[in-house]
């Protein structure tokens, strides 16, 4: 008996490895400026096939900031229907942060740039995902942040 092949499509979004970098009581956050668009995100990126999100958050820390990270403990999982996203307090090497990939990706019309916020800041800002607020708020209150 000969067996059918089988391919299955998925509707899935890509999972992703986010990481929350504290120093001095402030969050490293990603700014983007797009036409018409300005919004916050945190350092962090899809997790490839059969790499862990642990992994996945250490590569995109280092693409994303030039900062490597010396310590990793997960803070938050996000699960919607499609996709996972793991929150991870990763602390990291003292230098300051440098666009890596995303340089590349930068124009007139899109940029990336690095700043640091406090609670009171992210309060205000427009940090994707939504989720990401209340998550990052908790880790800049904890006494260990």
């Amino acid at each position: 008996m000969k067996l059918a092949s089988v391919i299955l499509y998925t509707t899935m979004k890509k999972n992703r490895a986010t990481a929350i970098i504290i120093r001095d009581g402030k969050l490293l956050l990603i700014q983007r400026h797009r036409p018409g668009r300005d919004f916050y995100v945190l350092p962090g990126g899809g997790v490839d096939l059969e790499e862990s999100f642990e992994q996945a958050c250490i590569r995109e820390v280092k693409e994303e900031t030039g900062l490597d990270v010396l310590a990793i403990r997960l803070v938050s999982r996000y699960i919607t229907l499609d996709k996972e996203e793991n929150y991870y307090l990763t602390q990291v090497t003292p230098e300051q942060p440098a666009l890596g990939n995303e340089l590349e990706n930068q124009s007139p019309d899109d940029t990336y740039s690095f700043v640091w916020v406090d609670a009171a800041q992210l309060e205000s800002i427009k940090l994707q995902p939504a989720a990401a607020r209340r998550i990052c708020l908790s880790a800049l209150t904890q006494p260990s942040a």
